[in-house]
């Protein structure tokens, strides 16, 4: 049977592949105790993981285990035969020397650890726990700390970000301690918690990042991003390179999303299509201009986006009667409107905030009209929750821009 250090060695593997997740292996853990059943038996034999991809994991384990292989190169090995439908042998052989680059040998201090140290989250006896762990099997430090469950992964996401909001001086280290507080507090996403407690906000108009656009077209995982975003923070290195050293895109699809992300800033087309764009194109093998002029609706010409009068009566969320009482003839931003409509009872709060949250990722192009009006019907319909009902959609639109209205 697997020994304990085996079976961490095999967890990372399997996660930071994206074969299953953290769930998924914490019910394949419970599982194996109690049938008394080697973890990767299980996990096969439940149907978590094929035969052939968890022979593919266990080569790389013993690889790492007679020190033929870091867990670090393994996990890009890994995702880079999973995504590409390569042989593990294959997969190492392709991994050139761009993908070997981006080794961080992790330390006690770094700026994450130390704003979380700062915050509260861990203690001296954590990191060195993690340290241990990260040079053993090669990941880095804030993975190993969610890995762990030192922190949650809100938490993580939320140091990182307010992480690289300091280094691109938006915010400073009492405002940077203050957000991870309450997120800890919370378990709210960071960009909520700024938004709320007035600490910062993005503006309109921003666009997609690059990284945003590897995650909306389904490229990267939750896990992935931080790991690259990680990376970035403490090596500096362009986030795209990162990506592409990580084993999780190709240059290619690299080249493609900058010029869709031009596309967008020029305004000719939005977010989801450039998303859906660099997605086909990738699947299908053809040029980001054949995937564009495949998307259907087309992306030209542009859909007006909806107003917050709009959103709220397809929706059915407000009669057009009661809409025309209160609006008629007046000019009120969304805000206004939503204050309006709660100091009548008409809606409550959570509505108002769900409703103007999804207007902004409409208004910022990051979702279709059909699919706004959709989803806040069935949030409000459901009582649902809007980030679990958008990542049930594939919407994975950045958290940064559902709190912009002001």
């Amino acid at each position: 049977m697997l020994t304990k250090n085996r079976n961490e060695v095999l967890s990372l593997l399997l996660t930071g592949a994206r074969l299953i997740d953290m769930p998924t292996l914490e019910q394949g853990y419970a599982s194996s105790a109690r049938l008394s059943t080697p973890l990767h038996k299980v996990l096969v034999m439940l149907g978590y993981v094929s035969q052939f991809k968890m022979d593919r994991v266990l080569h790389a384990e013993t690889m790492i285990r007679v020190h033929e292989l870091s867990p670090d190169l393994a996990v890009k090995a890994l995702r880079m035969a999973t995504t590409q439908q390569l042989t593990f042998e294959e997969a190492l052989d392709a991994l050139g020397d761009e993908h070997k680059k981006t080794q961080l040998m992790p330390t006690a201090s770094n700026e994450i650890t130390n704003l979380l140290v700062e915050a509260g989250c861990i203690n001296n006896e954590q990191i060195g726990r993690a340290l241990k762990t990260s040079l053993e099997n090669g990941m880095q430090m804030g993975r190993v700390l969610v890995f762990h469950r030192d922190v949650t992964s809100q938490v993580m996401k939320a140091a990182i970000t307010c992480c690289m909001l300091m280094q691109e001086e938006k915010i400073g280290l009492a405002s940077a301690v203050e957000a991870v507080k309450h997120v800890r507090k919370t378990n709210q996403s960071v960009e909520q918690v700024m938004f709320q407690h007035n600490i910062y906000h993005e503006e309109p108009g921003q666009g997609p990042r690059i990284h945003e656009l590897f995650a909306m077209a389904g490229f990267v995982s939750d896990t992935d991003m931080m790991e690259c975003l990680e990376l970035h923070v403490l090596r500096g290195r362009q986030i795209g390179q990162i990506f592409i050293e990580q084993g999780l895109i190709n240059s290619t699809v690299l080249e493609n999303a900058i010029v869709l992300q031009g596309m967008v800033a020029s305004g000719a087309i939005k977010a989801y299509h450039a998303a859906e764009a660099l997605k086909t194109s990738y699947n299908k093998e053809v040029s980001i201009y054949q995937a564009l002029g495949e998307l259907n609706p087309p992306a030209c010409p542009p859909t007006p986006n909806l107003t917050f009068g709009e959103l709220l009566l397809a929706a059915n969320l407000v009669k057009r009667e009661t809409y025309d009482s209160y609006f008629e003839g007046l000019e009120l931003c969304s805000r206004q409107m939503a204050k309006k409509l709660l100091a009548a009872g008409t809606l409550n709060d959570k509505t108002c905030v769900n409703a103007l949250r999804v207007l902004s990722l409409n208004n910022e192009g990051f979702i279709a009209n059909k699919d706004a009006v959709e989803i806040l019907r069935h949030v409000v319909s459901y009582d649902a929750n809007l980030d679990e009902q958008l990542a049930a959609w594939a919407h994975f639109a950045p958290n940064r821009m559902q709190w912009i209205w002001r």
